[in-house]
């Protein structure tokens, strides 16, 4: 081959070699520009959600105070319970105590009264038991 030749197909080489470039750096630029236009929708869709997404955080922090709230509302509620079930025991034995007390005075005014015989009241104008001091029912 002449020098002509080599010159021509070195030339030509060089073309080919240009036009590859050119298409990779080309090819290169279209995924760039692809990637760009999934980021710029992505961040869109972001824009988009994103109030909703808010919206759901304030409805949450809404919900948590509700809980707390009420899980207050449960504590004082509780105490409150405590404080009356400790009232009512105080009140139960203090009846008890009371009921004791009257039992003592009936078995007291048995053994003054000359009528009464094993625990029964001939003279007696109350019914109630001589051992609890509670009148029958009915």
């Amino acid at each position: 081959m002449s020098t002509n030749g080599w010159v021509g197909l070195i030339i030509i080489a060089l073309v080919v070699v240009l036009l590859l470039i050119g298409l990779v750096w080309a090819l290169r630029r279209r995924g760039a520009v692809k990637r760009q236009e999934e980021a710029a929708h992505i961040r869109e869709r972001v824009t988009e959600k994103q109030p909703v997404v808010e919206q759901r955080a304030v409805v949450a922090e809404q919900t948590e105070a509700e809980a707390r709230r009420a899980a207050a509302d449960a504590d004082a509620k509780a105490a409150e319970a405590e404080r009356l079930g400790n009232r009512a025991e105080n009140q139960r034995v203090a009846a008890e105590r009371s009921r004791a007390e009257l039992n003592e005075d009936v078995a007291r005014a048995n053994k003054l009264d000359p009528s009464v015989r094993d625990g029964n009241s001939v003279g007696r104008t109350d019914r109630s038991d001589p051992d609890t001091g509670v009148p029958p029912r009915g």
